[in-house]
């Protein structure tokens, strides 16, 4: 898969242990440096799994180099829902592609997940017999740095990602946090604010892995 859809001769240091996590359908926070290839172990961890893939992004400009990122390599079963589209076009991917299964890989920002319209369509996604297999928390380190400010929905991603995308076989989502830039604190903070503050569904120490020197 590597070499044949990724084109890579080789993994770089700190994808391996990222992806392991991921294939064991285990939460895990990574810390790759910019250029590190985080996007790449979220994309071969969901082209290893039968389930949908969501990606939260911050910015709406990361959705699209990384949607055309995927067609670039052959994987067109991928959409994203920001402000670029029209709102025929939005409602078209909310309600015609995800709960029907047609799509893989869907991009979308924080807010997306506590609109009461995608929330029932991620629900329909569900009741089709359509299931989820991560939830990917692009540039994570927002959640601590824009979540307590002015971006407060990142703050119930975590809480929002496990009730309403439900995977077929597990009790909760694996979350699946990337970013090139965050301390220890940011990082704990993440790590909480991922859990919802629920000890239930508390992440584990050794779900954070760092690669950033």
């Amino acid at each position: 898969f590597l070499k044949n859809i990724f084109q890579k001769e080789k993994f770089r240091k700190g994808q391996l242990p990222i992806l392991n996590r991921a294939l064991k359908n285990e939460t895990v926070i990574g810390l790759l440096p910019t250029g590190g290839g985080k996007s790449l172990t979220y994309q071969l961890a969901a082209l290893l799994q039968p389930g949908i893939t969501i990606i939260i992004d911050p910015i709406r400009s990361l959705m699209v180099d990384q949607y055309e990122g995927l067609l670039n390599i052959g994987i067109d079963k991928c959409d994203f829902i920001n402000s670029i589209l029209t709102r025929e076009e939005k409602v078209f991917v909310q309600n015609k592609v995800l709960p029907n299964g047609k799509t893989q890989f869907l991009f979308c920002s924080p807010e997306r997940l506590v609109i009461q319209e995608f929330r029932e369509a991620l629900e329909k996604t569900n009741e089709k017999g359509f299931f989820f297999s991560y939830c990917v928390i692009d540039e994570a380190h927002c959640v601590s740095e824009w979540g307590h400010d002015f971006r407060t929905y990142y703050l119930s991603l975590g809480r929002n990602a496990i009730e309403f995308c439900k995977t077929k076989n597990k009790e909760t989502i694996p979350l699946f946090g990337l970013t090139a830039t965050a301390s220890f604190d940011v990082l704990s903070d993440v790590q909480r604010e991922l859990s919802g503050n629920n000890e239930r569904n508390k992440l584990k120490e050794d779900s954070i892995i760092r690669f950033d020197t």
